[in-house]
Parts: C-alpha cells; sequence; structure tokens
C-alpha cells in the first residue's frame, strides 16, 4: 500500500509545477518509469496521483501515446471553505466577470423576510447577475440584502458582494450556513444564461445565509451552478 504522505507529495508536487509554469500546457510528461524514479515514488503511487490530476483537469492521458498537460477547466472549491466566488475563480488562475446585471428594490418574499428575520414590509435589494470566469458563464446567483444595511444609494459596482459589504457598508461576513439542493436545469431557463448543452441538465443549487461576527443574518443567496464547470468536494477526516 502507498503512504498517504508520498502520495500527496506527488499531487500537490505536479500541480504546484503546473500551476507555476514549470510544466507547460501541452507539454508531454515523462513515461511513469522515468517520472516515478525522479520524484521517488513507486509506479503505483505516481499512477494514482496522475488518475486524479485527470480527474480534476490538470492532465490529459492518452492509451499509448502518454501524459499530456491540460489546463484545468473545472472550477474547484472545498464546501467547508466561505470563500467569494470572484476570489474563487481568480485563484483558479482565470478572470472573474459579470454580465446579465439586474438590481431591484422590492418586498421580500415571506420565506426571504423569515431568513432574514425582516418584517414582510420591509425593503430588500435583489440582485441577480451571471458569474463568468475568462468570459464563460459558471454561476446564475441571486443575491438579497435588506435595505436597512444600506445606508445611502446602493452603488454596488464591483464583482465581489463580500468585498462590498466589508469595504462600503463595514460588514463582514463571518460564516455561512449552506443547504446543498440538484435542480433541473430546466427551472427559470437558467441552463441558456449559463450557455449548457441541455435543459434536461441538473445544476447545483447552493442556498446560503450569511452571518456576521454578532450572527446577525446579513444576506441570503441561491447560486446556482453548472456541474460543467464547478465541481466541489469535501474533505472528510476519521474521527
Amino acid at each position: 500500500m502507498n503512504h498517504p504522505a508520498k502520495f500527496e507529495y506527488v499531487l500537490n508536487k505536479i500541480k504546484e509545477m503546473i500551476e507555476k509554469g514549470e510544466i507547460k500546457e501541452g507539454e508531454r510528461l515523462p513515461s511513469e518509469i522515468e517520472y516515478s524514479k525522479k520524484l521517488g515514488v513507486s509506479r503505483a503511487t505516481l499512477r494514482e496521483a496522475l488518475r486524479i490530476l485527470e480527474d480534476e483537469g490538470y492532465v490529459k492521458r492518452y492509451h499509448g501515446v502518454g501524459t499530456f498537460v491540460t489546463r484545468p477547466r473545472v472550477i474547484k472549491s472545498g464546501m467547508e471553505e466561505l470563500i467569494s466566488i470572484t476570489r474563487l475563480i481568480e485563484k483558479q488562475g482565470m478572470r472573474p466577470g459579470t454580465k446579465d446585471v439586474l438590481i431591484e428594490r422590492v418586498k421580500p418574499t415571506e420565506k426571504e423576510a423569515a431568513l432574514m428575520n425582516i418584517p414582510v414590509e420591509d425593503n430588500i435589494f435583489r440582485i441577480q447577475r451571471v458569474r463568468t470566469a475568462d468570459d464563460i458563464p459558471v454561476l446564475y446567483c441571486i443575491d438579497r440584502i435588506p435595505a436597512k444595511y444600506v445606508k445611502k444609494e446602493f452603488n454596488f459596482n464591483k464583482e465581489s458582494l463580500f468585498q462590498y459589504l466589508q469595504e462600503d457598508l463595514g460588514i463582514y461576513i463571518a460564516y455561512a450556513v449552506s443547504d446543498v439542493i440538484p435542480v433541473k436545469a430546466k427551472v427559470k431557463n437558467i441552463y441558456k444564461k449559463l450557455e449548457m448543452k441541455s435543459a434536461s441538465g441538473v445544476l447545483l443549487l447552493l442556498e446560503q445565509l450569511h452571518f456576521d461576527e454578532n450572527n446577525n443574518p446579513i444576506f441570503y443567496s441561491s447560486n446556482y451552478f453548472s456541474p460543467e464547470k464547478f465541481r466541489f468536494y469535501i474533505v472528510r477526516k476519521r474521527v
């Protein structure tokens, strides 16, 4: 059996070399025999690391030809991380963007009011937009912020809502409570917004209620992720 430390070392080492550009996109990796000797691990350890790298989009293996470096096209994130979509896309080495923005000052639905602990008579700002990575639509999101937190005019012109809340409104988001729900891509015609191949597919809906450091509910979001472009994972530890 391969030692976990050796396996993690190989996986992280190759990832690091690709991300730093030490191994270029399109470059062929050495044979398994050569590479395992170079990295000081068994061929079985190397083979398993390459399998995971291929799953994550870092390499492409062709039978009888070799293993080639590719650029990861899927945005990955741990479910335990609370990070802005903007920062997540940037960490992937891609350029974040926004299009099809619609901002409305409206009355909340009963569900929105209950979640954010405000009267249904209050106003909220509801922001709908498509987020892009290198101009490719990857996410459709709906964010709701109680108007009481916006002291003056709602001048949201940043990519990151986290950044806007902290820098413009002085509100720091400390944590979020999330529900993960699979939904049909044809809901709200989201598959068109995300330029998905088919309406028959499934989206990953991440519904989150975000809280500040004093446990106040600040905003409620519904994020529809295309599984063609996003992958979430969970690190599970034995206890």
